[in-house]
């Protein structure tokens, strides 16, 4: 019997930890092991069940969902060892050999096998970039939950050696499973009459006929100023083209927001807040280029996703994005406004080939949720 944590569904709107855990759960639901789900809902104030069953959009037996509304997972987690006076398995009423978690952290409470999931270890290399309760939960308790888990799962093979050289993890404990990239979703326009309808509705709320895009939260990690002052930089030898920052503001916002609202090209900077699925693919398939300046990626989903809609990349040269994107994407180092500018010129100017647009889009098929189940898989042989 396996059993899912499956923490990161329970809330309404899915971070990617949670696309993460959803997309790669339907392939497992969907195999031949017998399983169950645990999620905690701290006195059902959160309605996980729900949120749970609409987030994996897939049917299943809703006896198999055990709810803990004793206490809040987090809570439980900060126990440590004292946990095992409570153990996990009587608290979810787990009767699992194996019990995976999707969201870095095991229970110093559970007494059987599990597997953890680490994206990335960005509480250790740039603590100061996250929110103060993540950094302290997780470096308070990640060295003790890759110690205690049987196997880890990982999504690049640059963040396999960072939790090698930092936590200390044996290679063979740690699985590669990277996160996949629905083709059939993001992918160029069919024809020219959708292309024109979507060139059409961009034009009338944005304004921007040409721009580079980012999307993504507006948060330290990000790097956000760096390509604002590069787009500075770049504007007088692009005339009309406009940035656009597609996302949400995340912690520590205050000076990236306040670089935009002070730049002297502001009013060709453009904030969208929270797009949907839809207008984020047709903001990649027509922008000149998309850029992800990130510091530090455990993978890096938003660059795939331009890739397989044929959209020109400008990427860090840093963490998983050079893995990520190998050489079809244009690179710089994080803080070099220069390079960076230099860049967002050359892809306004040039329009890639139909033979450099499918080397992305096979680049970007080569990575499917389908291969991340099949990982999950692997690791439970080597658990069990």
């Amino acid at each position: 019997m396996i059993a899912y944590n499956v923490q990161p569904l329970a809330q309404k709107n899915l971070t990617g930890i949670g696309f993460y855990a959803a997309n790669t759960l339907r392939g497992l639901l969907t195999g031949p092991d017998d399983f169950e789900m645990h999620v905690f809902d701290f006195l059902g104030r959160n309605d996980a069940p729900s949120n749970v069953k609409n987030n994996l959009e897939i049917p299943f037996d809703e006896e198999r969902l055990h709810v803990v509304k004793d206490m809040p997972l987090g809570a439980y987690i900060r126990l440590g060892g004292m946990g095992k006076i409570w153990p996990y398995e009587k608290l979810t009423k787990s009767s699992a050999d194996l019990t995976v978690f999707f969201n870095y952290l095991v229970p110093g409470g559970l007494k059987g096998k599990s597997i953890i999931t680490i994206y990335d270890m960005v509480s250790m290399r740039y603590p100061e970039t996250m929110d103060d309760r993540n950094r302290r939960l997780l470096q308070n308790h990640l060295k003790a939950s890759s110690d205690k888990a049987d196997a880890i799962v990982t999504i690049s093979e640059f963040s396999k050696r960072e939790i090698t050289e930092l936590l200390g993890v044996p290679d063979e404990r740690i699985f590669v499973a990277p996160c996949g990239t629905d083709v059939s979703y993001y992918r160029p326009f069919a024809d020219l009459k959708e292309e024109e309808a979507a060139r059409r509705s961009l034009e009338e709320k944005y304004k921007a006929e040409d721009y580079l895009l980012y999307v993504g939260t507006l948060e330290p990690r990000k790097n956000i100023k760096t390509i604002v002052k590069a787009f500075e930089k770049a504007c007088d030898d692009m005339p009309g083209v406009k940035l656009i920052l597609a996302g949400g503001v995340g912690w520590h916002a205050q000076e990236t927001l306040a670089a935009i609202e002070n730049s002297p090209v502001s009013d060709r900077i453009i904030r969208t807040g929270y797009i949907s699925q839809e207008e984020k693919r047709d903001l990649y398939r027509c922008a000149k280029a998309f850029v992800f300046p990130s510091i530090y990626e455990g993978f890096g989903m938003p660059v795939t996703e331009a890739m397989a809609c044929g959209t020109p990349c400008i990427i860090s040269d840093t963490s998983s994005l050079p893995e990520v994107a190998g050489n079809l994407a244009m690179k710089a180092a994080p803080y070099d406004e220069g390079a960076f500018a230099e860049a967002f010129v050359a892809s306004v100017r040039r329009n890639p080939s139909d033979e450099e647009r499918k080397k992305m889009i096979d680049k970007a098929s080569s990575y499917t949720w389908a291969n991340a189940s099949n990982v999950y898989r692997q690791a439970f042989s080597f658990v069990i």
